[in-house]
């Protein structure tokens, strides 16, 4: 039988044969990849030679060695082309999951959550790892053509599982260490399990007050008196006034939370009197200005008009010149 020394050459020179070739399929892969659905970021390497040898010895040397049989390491480095996704929650696994068969087709599977879940000793991060290739004849474009026998490894993490992997990789010596350090990975592990699964119901709880304020706004909903305000109610109150506007979410935030320091008692019922009572003054401010105004803008007017020791800092110094100039 041919020396393990023999058969690591060969793999040298196919390594360095297919190296650029390998970098293309790299960057088509991950050029198809990132167009799907829920996929936030992507990123692809060729797996380093010294670490292909290292994985071949450690985990299949052993095994092939006893029988005598021939090989081509190649065959056996099914990650030698890896690509990871990260996405934001744990449905969009699922999700990208599917996506992914439009293009590929799964050789293999290892879900790394179920795995895990078998031993309660055991250390790691949740992920899904899948071995792909392109499906035959899925596209006539030639790259599909030129990488149709390419295999390659695919993990999919969300952000929170990355992070634990990221960390995990850090924390040394964890097979044979005393029970106490054991016990103290595992709860750093758990608590990342659980952060994921919060970060899934968090935006699911999002989409339910959002969906509210639609249904409250459709319904004509009656103001609630004693209701702190908060996104979702600022929403609720803008958005009958200013249908047609787009409100950002993070500028959203950041204009409830202006209000709150400046009036922690601040009501839903509070924003709603005064733009009923005030938008026509905001009105006339834009006339005179002669431009557009935007409703952040026609909102401040209205807080400062509503209650002008409380929200004299809402307004600019020339903002405060132009109600002078209103009512005179």
């Amino acid at each position: 039988m041919i020396s393990i020394d023999a058969k690591i050459n060969e793999f040298k020179k196919y390594y360095d044969s297919k190296l650029e070739f390998h970098n293309s399929a790299v960057e088509f892969f991950t050029g198809l990849i990132i167009s799907l659905p829920k996929v936030e970021s992507i990123s692809g390497r060729v797996k380093n030679y010294d670490e292909c040898i290292s994985k071949f010895k450690r985990k299949y040397l052993p095994i092939l060695e006893p029988e005598n049989r021939n090989y081509k390491i190649h065959d056996y480095l099914t990650d030698l082309i890896g690509i990871r996704v990260i996405c934001f929650y744990l449905e969009d696994v699922t999700v990208i999951r599917k996506k992914l068969k439009k293009y590929f087709h799964e050789i293999d599977i290892t879900d790394k959550t179920g795995q895990l879940e078998k031993y309660d000793d055991k250390f790691g991060y949740r992920s899904l790892h899948l071995c792909l290739s392109l499906k035959k004849g899925s596209n006539k474009i030639s790259e599909f053509k030129r990488f149709k026998n390419v295999r390659f490894e695919l993990q999919i993490r969300t952000i929170i599982q990355n992070a634990w992997s990221m960390l995990d990789h850090k924390i040394k010596y964890k097979k044979s260490i005393p029970q106490s350090l054991r016990r103290r990975i595992n709860r750093l592990s758990a608590l990342f399990e659980v952060a994921d699964d919060e970060f899934l119901r968090i935006k699911e709880e999002i989409i339910f007050e959002e969906k509210r304020i639609a249904e409250r706004l459709r319904k004509g909903d009656v103001i609630a008196k004693d209701k702190s305000l908060d996104v979702f109610r600022f929403l609720f109150i803008a958005l009958k006034y200013f249908p047609e506007y787009n409100f950002i979410e993070y500028k959203v935030d950041g204009f409830v939370m202006e209000i709150l320091e400046l009036n922690k008692n601040f009501t839903e019922s509070d924003l709603n009197k005064a733009l009923h009572n005030h938008l026509h003054t905001a009105l006339l401010i834009a006339d005179n200005e002669k431009k557009s105004l935007n409703p952040y803008t026609k909102i401040r007017y209205c807080l400062y008009l509503y209650d002008q020791k409380v929200f004299s800092k809402i307004l600019s110094g020339y903002q405060h010149n132009t109600i002078k100039e209103i009512r005179e």
